[in-house]
């Protein structure tokens, strides 16, 4: 997910940067929700090198910026731990 700063400055000022990564978490969760109900599943990544996911997602990382990112895929079904 990304963001766009001024934008949430603008209407949300000093509270603007809380609500950013608020609204991103509400949002990992209910994705989360949405493939465990599909029986698929999600992981939330929140550590990230961020100039090279805005370069992939093709924004300049000052007006908007990433923030959170998720995956949602099929579980291993053989019951092996990874490392």
């Amino acid at each position: 997910w990304t963001a766009v700063v001024a934008r949430a400055k603008w209407k949300y000022r000093q509270r603007a940067y809380r609500y950013i990564y608020m609204d991103a978490g509400h949002i990992g969760e209910n994705l989360c929700l949405a493939a465990a109900a599909l029986k698929l599943g999600c992981c939330t990544i929140g550590a990230f090198f961020d100039e090279e996911v805005n370069a992939v997602v093709g924004i300049d990382g000052v007006s908007e910026t990433a923030v959170y990112m998720g995956v949602v895929g099929r579980c291993d079904s053989s019951g092996k731990q990874r490392p």
